[in-house]
Order: C-alpha cells, then sequence, then structure tokens
C-alpha cells in the first residue's frame, strides 16, 4: 500500500471511531450511561463551531489590518490621450 493510502486508512478509522463515540454519548441517556456525556455531546460541537468562526473572523481582520493598501491608480492626461491619437 501506499504511504498516502496508509494515512487515508488511518484517518478513516480514527473518524468511525469518533463517530461511534458520538453517538454513544449523544444517546447516552437513553443507553443508561451518565448524562453529562449528553451535554458534553451537544455543547463540545457547539463550542467548537463558535471557536472555529471566531478563530477565521480573527485571521480575516487580521490579513485586512495587515495588508497595505493597493497603489492608486494614477489618471490618465488630456496630453497623453492626444499623442497616442496621432500615432
Amino acid at each position: 500500500m501506499n504511504r498516502d493510502q496508509l494515512y487515508g486508512g488511518g484517518i478513516f478509522v480514527i473518524s468511525l471511531i469518533i463517530v461511534v463515540g458520538y453517538v454513544i454519548a449523544f444517546f447516552a441517556p437513553q443507553l443508561s450511561l451518565p448524562p453529562l456525556w449528553h451535554e458534553w455531546a451537544v455543547g463540545l460541537p457547539v463550542l467548537l463551531f463558535v471557536l472555529a468562526v471566531l478563530v477565521i473572523s480573527m485571521w480575516i481582520g487580521w490579513t485586512m489590518m495587515t495588508t497595505p493598501p493597493p497603489a492608486p491608480l494614477e489618471p490618465e492626461t488630456v496630453a497623453e490621450t492626444k499623442t497616442e491619437e496621432k500615432t
């Protein structure tokens, strides 16, 4: 197997384990597991989503703040236009 295929397989297996754990934690009260698991299964993804949106907003703001403004366009003068028309 190729190394990329091994990495892909590893990512797949880890993701599958996380999905199974998340579904079990989400339905924790119905499965007679501690109800705290259900709260974490709902709250943690919401927290991560909010943090991801805020970090992306901060990155956009930082980029806009540190990027220099574009150079102004020089207006075309009338003399240059007339000389170009003659040639």
